[in-house]
């Protein structure tokens, strides 16, 4: 993996894609899955572009967007007033093409989408699916949508040497090109960590109430007993005044099912079904890891103790409510992720936010297990967006890609408009200011593509890139500043999120060992065979292996029944499953 770093990093050293740059939930990525969590939109589907007429010689192209920023503001409402937005749609303009996009709630988007394909009717020329790579080969396999590279070669070069030369796009093909066939192109960023370039990433971990701790004269947990003391402190005290001795209330709130519990991790165990491990290039899975039945015995008992909220072990679609409800203690999540923290009014003092969720350094649950963080992938690349068939002109998707692949299209995404969102000083781009108007104060903040301040970006219409369009409508190219995301937590005003920035600085500087959040990330695309295989064993191995877990953390099985259990997930097909993920991981690192 690391070779594969480096060889990739030496390309975006050789190239000027990004003049000037100083180097977010994710998800970083601060988006994310924290991202994802903490916004949901009830807007319907809706079109925002302004309607065109033949006289005026540009070609419509139709695209289809979420409102992942639905908390923020409805861009079927607003984006046409967004300066980032317009800035594109100029350069498009420039090359005869008129961006019709249509907006769809979040949570509705893939279902729509689905069901569109599915009657093969109003289906738009671009779009993004959050399938699995086997299920848009299927796509592919039935002619819905197209290959991309006749595409690329179409164009006038731009978008051809991106995907040739820059960092982003040579990383791009290592994922995705497949017997000399492109059938989607990946959202993309490369973190920067201070002097390095996708060497570091953020991670997904275990996050407690800081301020909690505090107030209880509690350290932050070192081993699993302190991390039991302290949820069970939350539960007896209760912190929010909601109600004492409440089982689930104060404490720890998360799904378990789908294997992605940060306090697995704990035990060494992979994130998910099946994972990957950075640091010896293992596929596994947590069935069939040593230490799945001391997770187990303990989960079971810490439910049974209320320390683990029962009514979300299936599901954290409560998640957003209960914590801004000040009753979560504890929860999976990017340790630099700040949605949460501004929602809970009842631990505001006089005005100002006090609460903070802030990462427990990883520690070995069992004795002689190696504790995990799961890694957002330094050079990250997630989602599959689409040219579907109903592209019949492959000189517009051409153009469309040598605009958006271009320098300047980039830039929007990173950087903004010049004189809005930053100026050029001696040669380097420099992001200006705005001013906060929330509760009445004055801070000062960048005007840059951080996952702070959102709001008053939007409401100022300067947000841009992975805020707009990048990610719901287009891929996203960004280059994720993280150390500024942490520094701004460590040095910035909010005395709330010093303990969080310095606890996450701690574990992205100081640990090694990762398994993947997504694990889609680090694997090269599947051959039809593999597709065919993950199509026909993945849903139902998925769903057996989340029944077992619920039954066994619900004490509804007992622990003496995983050997059992795991001889049935065989059966469904989780060794072969493991042993395609560890084939196309090899091809993925060059092996």
């Amino acid at each position: 993996m690391k070779k594969l770093l480096v060889m990739l990093l030496a390309a975006a050293l050789c190239v000027s894609l990004l003049a000037g740059c100083t180097k977010s939930e994710a998800p970083a990525p601060g988006t994310s899955e924290a991202t994802q969590q903490e916004s949901q939109s009830g807007k319907t589907e809706t079109s925002t572009a302004p309607a065109t007429t033949e006289a005026s010689g540009l070609r419509d192209f139709t695209c289809l967007g979420d409102e992942h920023m639905g908390s923020y503001f409805l861009m079927a409402n607003t984006m046409e007033e967004f300066t980032a937005w317009q800035a594109l749609r100029k350069m498009m303009e420039a090359k005869n093409i008129n961006l019709v996009p249509e907006f769809v709630a979040d949570d509705q988007y893939q279902s729509m989408l689905q069901t569109r394909f599915a009657s093969m009717s109003n289906i738009p020329m671009f779009c993004y699916n959050n399938l699995s790579d086997n299920e848009v080969m299927a796509l592919a396999d039935n002619g819905q949508i197209l290959d991309i590279l006749p595409i690329i070669e179409a164009g006038d070069g731009t978008a051809k040497t991106f995907f040739e030369v820059n960092a982003f796009g040579k990383a791009a093909l290592a994922k995705v090109a497949l017997d000399g066939k492109i059938w989607w192109l990946p959202n993309l960023y490369i973190t920067r960590w201070y002097d390095t370039l996708g060497e570091h990433g953020t991670n997904i971990g275990l996050n407690i109430r800081h301020d909690w701790l505090e107030k209880y004269g509690l350290e932050m947990p070192s081993n699993l007993d302190e991390y039991r003391a302290a949820l069970k402190k939350f539960n007896e005290e209760d912190p929010s005044g909601t109600g004492a001795n409440v089982p689930g209330n104060n404490v720890y709130s998360y799904a378990l099912v789908g294997g992605n519990d940060a306090q697995a991790m704990m035990f060494g165990l992979v994130r998910g079904l099946v994972n990957v491990t950075w640091f010896n290039d293992q596929a596994t899975s947590m069935w069939k890891q040593d230490t799945m039945a001391d997770y187990i015995a303990w989960v079971q008992g810490m439910v049974k103790d209320g320390l683990i909220d029962e009514g979300m072990i299936g599901s954290t679609s409560e998640l957003r409510t209960k914590a801004a409800n000040n009753q979560v203690g504890a929860y999976t999540t990017y340790p630099n992720a700040t949605g949460y923290e501004p929602l809970i009014e009842a631990a505001k003092v006089d005005g100002q936010i006090t609460a903070c969720y802030a990462e427990i350094m990883p520690f070995a649950a069992v004795e002689g297990c190696t504790p995990l963080l799961a890694l957002e992938d330094p050079i990250y690349m997630w989602q599959h967006f689409v040219f579907t068939s109903q592209l019949t002109d492959t000189q517009l998707g051409a153009d469309f890609l040598d605009v958006y692949y271009s320098d300047p299209s980039i830039d929007l995404i990173n950087y903004g408009v010049e004189g809005i969102n930053y100026e050029v000083v001696n040669g380097e781009k420099q992001f200006l200011k705005g001013k906060s108007t929330v509760e009445g104060t004055d801070l000062e903040f960048q005007l840059d593509q951080q996952n702070k301040f959102i709001q008053e970006k939007a409401d100022m219409r300067v947000s841009y890139g992975k805020h707009l369009y990048s990610r719901a409508l287009f891929p996203d190219m960004t280059y994720y500043f993280l150390d500024d995301d942490i520094d701004q937590l460590v040095n910035g005003t909010e005395p709330w999120a010093e303990p969080k920035g310095e606890a996450c600085y701690e574990a992205i500087n100081n640990w090694q060992y990762y398994c993947s959040i997504d694990v889609a990330g680090c694997l090269a695309a599947a051959t039809s065979e593999e597709s065919a295989l993950y199509n026909s064993l993945y849903s139902d191995l998925s769903t057996q292996s989340e029944e077992f877990i619920s039954a066994l953390a619900l004490s509804q099985s007992s622990v003496d029944e995983i050997p059992t259990m795991v001889e049935t997930l065989d059966g469904l097909g989780l060794s072969q499953i493991i042993d395609q993920y560890q084939a196309r991981h090899d091809r993925f690192v060059g092996k």
